[in-house]
């Protein structure tokens, strides 16, 4: 590391650490955020949830909200049972008025309720374990409550100050380089609970969910196509443990990737240092289908990640300065050995140039 680099990284510490200091975080206000009448089509309030059991049942949702003159739903939602049915969405956007997906907080911190009434299809997976179409659209019913004893993660505030140090120092501190890294912030919180859900097919089976999950709640500024590139492994593991790791690349963090995320252990988040994904999960533009990442937390502890997808669900979106293509994988994990399951979500620019050149600095191996 340079001396020009350790410079710009005690700035930036000595200036988030006053900035943490003199910033609260209202956890209850946040929870019962809304999206702002007044929010045009850059806004986003977002909702997801997630839960999976070690026989193999799962599911992923999310409910963007989003302003502007015509407001829309944005929706992904995607059920996979243990004998290896799956099933998602067959609409991507709706007005929001005519939304089939819902959720609302009953007790903040707490306890939330979700539900999706509307069309989905069967699939499976297909090339490169991208799930195709295997029949005709089915009406479902989808009601769930995500429930848990522990806080929030909430990114800004908890992401360790060294990750942000260390994304922000790589890059050239040009003119308006901090006013796009201010336009574009977001409000990101997560919670690891625990999640209920039926599964109903209209004239059809009816399956059950009761397992360890995550909830997540995201809301600000969000063009999809500001993003270069997003990793994110995250699960529940056999002995009760979960973690989280996020390597995130935008026009102007794109050289090391902000790298965010944590380990719940006995009820306390412990956040993540470090995370080192391949640099052909970024470059490719296609989803890893397994592989090994290496992890390092605040701790001191160390981790390496194994995962195997199962299926991976696609979603695309387009804005007027172009698009960005989601990859949603039901995920199998050993975290050093112990078994687990998650959801393993990477991401791409539709415009390969953005994301082509990035992540220039790599660590191979295990972290020590």
């Amino acid at each position: 590391m340079g001396l020009k680099n350790c410079f710009k990284k005690s700035i930036i510490k000595s200036v988030m650490k006053k900035r943490k200091q003199s910033e609260i975080f209202n956890e209850v206000e946040s929870e019962l955020h809304q999206l702002a009448a007044s929010a045009d089509d850059t806004e986003n309030n977002s909702y997801y949830y997630a839960a999976h059991d070690m026989n193999g049942n799962a599911f992923f949702y999310r409910l963007g909200q989003r302003g502007g003159d015509n407001p829309v739903a944005e929706i992904w939602f995607g059920f996979v049972t243990a004998s290896g049915e799956a099933y998602m969405n067959s609409e991507q956007l709706y007005p929001l008025s005519k939304s089939p997906a819902q959720t609302k907080c009953i007790t903040p911190l707490r306890e939330w309720e979700y539900s999706f009434k509307g069309k989905m299809v069967p699939v499976r997976a297909g090339k490169n374990l991208v799930a195709e179409p295997i029949g005709k659209e089915i009406e479902v019913e989808f009601n769930g409550v995500f429930t848990s004893p522990y806080g929030l993660f909430e990114f800004a505030r908890d992401t360790h100050i060294d990750a942000y140090a260390t994304a922000i120092a790589a890059e050239k501190w040009v003119k308006g380089f901090s006013d796009e890294l201010k336009q574009n912030h977001q409000t990101r919180i997560e919670q690891v609970g625990h999640a209920k859900a039926t599964f109903k097919i209209i004239d059809g089976k009816t399956f059950e969910i009761d397992a360890p999950g995550l909830r997540d709640q995201a809301y600000g500024r969000r063009l999809w196509s500001y993003m270069n590139h997003y990793s994110w492994l995250v699960g529940n593991l056999e002995d009760g443990t979960a973690f989280n790791t996020v390597m995130v690349l935008y026009p102007t963090i794109n050289k090391k990737g902000l790298k965010t995320g944590y380990i719940l252990r006995e009820g306390e988040y412990v956040s993540l240092l470090d995370v080192n994904y391949p640099k052909h999960y970024t470059t490719s533009g296609i989803a890893p289908t397994k592989g090994k990442v290496p992890a390092k937390f605040s701790d001191k502890s160390v981790a390496e990640i194994e995962f195997e997808t199962k299926i991976i669900f696609p979603y695309d979106f387009t804005d007027k300065n172009g698009g960005y293509d989601v990859y949603e994988g039901i995920t199998t994990y050993t975290f050093n050995g112990i078994k687990g399951a998650g959801i393993a979500e990477f991401s791409y620019n539709k415009d390969k140039q953005r994301y082509k050149q990035a992540f220039t600095h790599t660590m191979h191996g295990r972290m020590k």
